[in-house]
């Protein structure tokens, strides 16, 4: 799969992200950055998680062109309708992508026993007294910790809870998306609410999923529910222009609220 440089590059600026830390969110090798931006192909799961990271689909990193396009649906066709999750076992990566991420959803294809419940059942409650619901006025994403001190006692939790299931012989595989949904916000009358007319706009969702530690990676279905509705992604030529600079239209083209 062919990266455009140029594209690439803009979006990286855009975030203020050096090609070592782009390459430390998206859990890739900095070199496999640098060859993406001189033109050279890469995989398209790693595309995928480079794009979530830049907050765009894997489409809008590629060089421009209806060939192109079709090579990335090639790709994933190819796939199957399936994911790549990678192993983590770090509470720091986790963290990193929670403070990011406006969906998050966990799995566990392990099968449990009465020995290996303790440890699943810390690590689930560790990550889910983590996790932001975007439909909740309360405890809307992305994950925030206003102090440090509670950000490394969360980091610590999970490195603990981390090392426990994987004495138990499983791990923790995460990977991360593009999504295209509308962002819910709150209204006058307090509650979490879309609109009819609002755009859409493009997230990174992050899928959590705990499954025997056979390997580095696992191959998952890509269907899951997510807590937001995604929408179709629009082709790039008939995209308008404002909404790549992520621009929205006037509020009074917004009707129907849409409460949760």
């Amino acid at each position: 799969m062919y990266v455009d440089p140029k594209k690439m590059k803009a979006a990286r600026d855009r975030r203020a992200l050096t090609q070592e830390a782009l390459a430390s969110q998206a859990r890739v090798n900095v070199r496999t950055i640098q060859r993406a931006e001189s033109g050279h192909p890469i995989q398209a799961e790693t595309l995928a998680e480079i794009a979530a990271v830049l907050g765009l689909p894997p489409s809008g990193l590629i060089v421009p062109g209806p060939v192109k396009e079709q090579e990335v649906l090639a790709a994933e066709a190819d796939e199957g309708q399936t994911q790549v999750l990678k192993r983590v076992d770090s509470g720091e990566m986790i963290i990193a992508t929670l403070e990011r991420s406006l969906m998050v959803v966990l799995g566990c294809s392990a099968e449990p026993t009465a020995e290996t419940m303790p440890a699943l059942r810390t690590l689930i409650k560790t990550l889910e007294r983590l996790f932001r619901d975007p439909c909740d006025v309360e405890k809307s994403p992305p994950l925030t910790f206003y102090s440090l001190l509670d950000r490394l006692d969360a980091v610590v939790a999970l490195n603990t809870a981390l090392a426990d299931v994987e004495r138990n012989g499983m791990a923790l595989f995460m990977a991360t998306s593009t999504a295209y949904v509308k962002v819910p916000y709150r209204g006058e009358e307090g509650y979490m609410i879309t609109r009819t007319g609002q755009w859409p706009e493009y997230v990174t969702a992050a899928r959590f999923m705990i499954a025997e530690y056979q390997s580095e990676r696992i191959r998952v279905s890509k269907e899951v529910r997510w807590p937001l509705s995604e929408e179709d992604i629009p082709s790039s030529s008939g995209w308008p222009s404002t909404e790549v600079d992520g621009l929205k239209p006037a509020a009074d083209d917004l009707d129907g609220d849409i409460p949760f």
